[in-house]
């Protein structure tokens, strides 16, 4: 598919022109080299860079388009002048001027050919040099601003700059006509079209020295020189197996690749090496990309002309190259290029390659071919189409390699020279470790077969050199330490000390050090009181019996020193140490007392039996708005790992059953009791973290759950649980009557009794939240269900009647 943009319509119409002129101009026949931007007005500038805006221009585009157009650089330089004086001003623009910019009677059409994406359905990225003409980041745009090389062919459309200084001076520029002329004063007519830029200046300062006479002088005093300004568009045709097919409108010094880059390049038919640029009929040139790509040669990239066509033919051959080699993917081959070109191209082979031998598979006419292809052979083998070639990597396995591991100082691989002997090995190595196990080393060795053989040997042996061996390609020599073939040793430490846990044993290590290990006892640690559990002897696990393990008690001064046979007492591998805490130690306790006492606030627990009385009495008592009925007591409630997880698993078993951890317990109190017999069952001991709340009487009665409308209503004296839910509105149509409950201020609840056809609700309180449950929904049973219990009447009733009949 071949999109054009109109990147510019340059010049807009002006109504007033069009009036002075009376005439109507056609847009085609507009000369751009006769523009005049000075007759341009403001108002027909902003339209210029509100169209260029539109259509996504910045102004060195549309400025370059106006050159490859055939505008002067001298009505360049004012156009850019007037763009940024209007930029600056900030003209508004007219919107009932009435002008159409794609209608103007002084508007021609910029055409320019510009990059298509490639649709992706069509790309096939294994085919090398594909991303050549289809990378984001390269770009074969035709630069318009380059200068125009000697070789530059001048046609219709060429601006042409003449300079002449010296004792005369004269500037002149014109524009190639149709018939490739251009027309100097006093001269005349100078054909140009078709020659060279080298052969037109020449020709030009030929002609200029019959005016300029000292042009020719052997010593002259007038000097004249020829420039192309901007260059003409020509159109060039791009078919073939390419991306995108058609005509193309390019500049003037535009090459084979720009246009090979507009189209996207080769489809994948297309080849890339046999690129053929048809010029008057005839093939003039064959592009080989692979030629640039490979070998950086530019001269493949020739200039293009007026009505050149671009032929991209289908590919010949086609090679899949892939394994080892640093470019894979699919190659393109001309006739007798062999399998060592093909490496070529693919950039020869990585480090990992195994370059004696490639696998060739091809394709007959009926079957596929697999070949051998020897080194020796790749500039021999002819590729055909279809092959591919694959590149194997070098086996995982050495040829000359030894190791050697464990207790030695320099463990590794090393290279297996000629006779290495176990003892050379060990030398190399720097030698044994002073923890090395001296009475066995093995030495793994790979069989020809591939299987493992195991070879032992004393150590000690061979470093005396009684015994040697002599080592094979793939040898692992194995020296083990003394730590290695044994139990990781530790003891532990538990209880109150500062660090607990596990510590590498030590030979010689007493009870004090790994008591000092630990950072020493806590103030809360027994020191008459430290207990050893060591596990039985190998002579004592021999037997089968019921003891497990020997304890012993010691006692260890806050100062971590020992006397008589307990100093001497040294642990063992995997001895337990436990550190008991002293019997009389506690912690400091603090109760929080808060609302209407005189003191509230926090107090320290003075005794394991300190009761809600005693706290009382140190805060001071009562204020006279205390309400001692509705006191709350609430504990902090840490519940340990097993406890959550075996809440988990109750509600996981029983999806009816909710448990909120909220951190604290509610335990019911009544206060007014305990003031009254303090020291009684009811007054209770406090724990650390308790916390008594004394609020003032309330005033309120809370109405909730399955009544008519919720609500909280003033407390009366006296009545009962029934006048406050006909003052919700009374009890809703699912309400469980017999249910209802009440929650006191002090935490603790009522239910009601029950007595046969009777309902006993417990009593009212100031504070007090009354609760009306709710009876669950049932599902209505189902026309089948109806069906069902139907059927089973009709069945009894004729059961029935059978009896009956049978009866009688």
């Amino acid at each position: 598919m071949k999109i054009r943009l109109v990147l510019l319509s340059l010049f807009l119409t002006v109504a007033s022109l069009v009036t002075t002129f009376g005439q109507k101009v056609d847009p085609n026949s507009i000369d751009p080299s006769k523009v005049n931007v000075d007759e341009l007005s403001d108002e027909q500038i902003m339209r210029l860079i509100q169209e260029m805006e539109k259509r996504g221009l910045t102004e060195d585009q549309a400025i370059m388009l106006a050159q490859a157009r055939g505008m002067s650089s001298q009505q360049v330089m004012k156009l850019q002048q007037r763009i940024r004086e209007v930029k600056l001003s900030g003209v508004p623009l007219d919107p009932d001027m009435g002008i159409d910019p794609t209608k103007s009677a002084m508007a021609f059409d910029m055409v320019e050919s510009v990059k298509e994406p490639v649709d992706s359905a069509q790309i096939d990225t294994r085919i090398f040099g594909f991303s050549f003409f289809n990378n984001e980041n390269l770009s074969f745009e035709p630069n318009v601003n380059i200068p125009v090389p000697s070789s530059y062919v001048i046609g219709a459309g060429d601006e042409i700059l003449i300079d002449v200084w010296g004792m005369s001076q004269q500037n002149y520029m014109f524009n190639v006509d149709k018939n490739g002329n251009i027309t100097i004063p006093n001269i005349g007519p100078i054909r140009l079209g078709g020659l060279t830029q080298d052969a037109a200046s020449k020709r030009i300062l030929n002609k200029l020295s019959s005016i300029y006479n000292d042009l020719k002088s052997s010593t002259p005093q007038t000097f004249a020189s020829v420039s192309i300004g901007s260059v003409k568009a020509i159109k060039v045709n791009v078919i073939g197996e390419v991306f995108l097919p058609g005509t193309y409108t390019i500049p003037g010094t535009a090459s084979a690749f720009n246009a090979l880059y507009l189209s996207g390049g080769p489809n994948p038919n297309g080849s890339f090496r046999n690129i053929q640029v048809i010029r008057n009929g005839k093939v003039h040139a064959v592009l080989d990309v692979y030629e640039y790509l490979l070998k950086g040669k530019s001269s493949v990239n020739i200039p293009l002309r007026e009505d050149d066509v671009i032929l991209i033919p289908t590919y010949e051959k086609r090679i899949k190259v892939g394994g080892e080699l640093k470019r894979n993917g699919l190659f393109e081959a001309k006739d007798n290029e062999t399998v060592a070109d093909i490496i070529e191209y693919a950039g020869g082979f990585t480090e990992e390659a195994y370059t004696h031998r490639l696998e060739l598979y091809r394709n007959s006419s009926r079957q596929k071919v697999f070949k051998d292809i020897f080194s020796d052979q790749f500039a021999a083998t002819i590729l055909q189409s279809g092959d591919s070639v694959y590149v194997g990597p070098i086996l995982a396995r050495f040829k000359n390699k030894v190791s050697i591991t464990g207790a030695v100082y320099r463990p590794g691989n090393y290279e297996l020279s000629d006779n290495l002997t176990l003892k050379q090995l060990i030398d190399k190595a720097d030698g044994i470790r002073e923890d090395a196990f001296l009475n066995r080393g093995m030495i793994t060795r790979l069989r020809s077969d591939l299987s493992l053989q195991n070879i032992t040997f004393d150590v000690s042996a061979v470093l005396r050199g009684e015994v040697n061996y002599e080592l094979q390609r793939e040898d692992m020599v194995t020296i083990s330490s003394i730590e290695s073939l044994r139990e990781v040793r530790t003891v532990e430490i538990f209880g109150d000390v500062q660090y607990p846990g596990e510590f590498d044993f030590q030979e010689d290590m007493t009870l004090s050090d790994l008591v000092f290990k630990a950072g020493g006892f806590k103030e809360s640690a027994s020191d008459s009181y430290i207990e050893v559990s060591r596990r039985l002897s190998h002579e004592e696990a021999k037997k089968a019996s019921a003891k497990i393990a020997d304890v012993y008690q010691f006692n260890i001064s806050r100062d971590l020193k020992m006397h008589g046979e307990d100093a001497a007492f040294v642990l063992q591998p995997f001895d337990q140490v436990f550190v008991r805490r002293a019997p009389g130690f506690e912690n400091k306790s603090v109760v929080h007392v808060r609302g209407e006492v005189n003191y509230a606030g926090q107090f320290s627990l003075t005794s394991k039996n300190e009761r809600i009385s005693t706290i009382i009495a140190r805060a001071g008592g009562f204020t006279p708005d205390a309400y001692a009925a509705g006191a709350m007591l609430t504990r902090r409630s840490a519940k340990s790992e097993k406890e959550r997880k075996l809440r988990e698993q109750l509600m996981k078993n029983d999806k009816s059953i909710e448990l909120n951890d909220i951190g604290f317990d509610v335990v019911g109190i009544d206060l007014e009791k305990i003031m009254k017999n303090p020291g009684s069952k009811d007054d209770i001991f406090l724990k650390d973290g308790d916390e008594l709340i004394i609020p003032r009487e309330l005033q309120t009665v809370e109405v909730s759950g399955a009544v008519l409308n919720p609500l909280s209503v003033s407390f009366q004296k006296g009545k009962s649980l029934r006048h406050y839910v006909r003052t919700g509105g009374g009890f809703a149509l699912r309400a469980k009557k017999g249910k209802v409950y009440v929650i006191y201020p002090n935490g603790v609840a009522a239910a009601t009794k029950n007595y046969v056809f009777f309902n006993s609700y417990p009593k009212v309180l100031p504070g007090t939240e009354i609760v009306v449950p709710k009876k669950p929904e049932k599902a209505p049973m189902s026309a089948a269900s109806w069906i069902a219990i139907a059927s089973s009447l009709a069945s009894l009733s004729l059961t029935i009647v059978t009896v009956i009949n049978a009866t009688n």
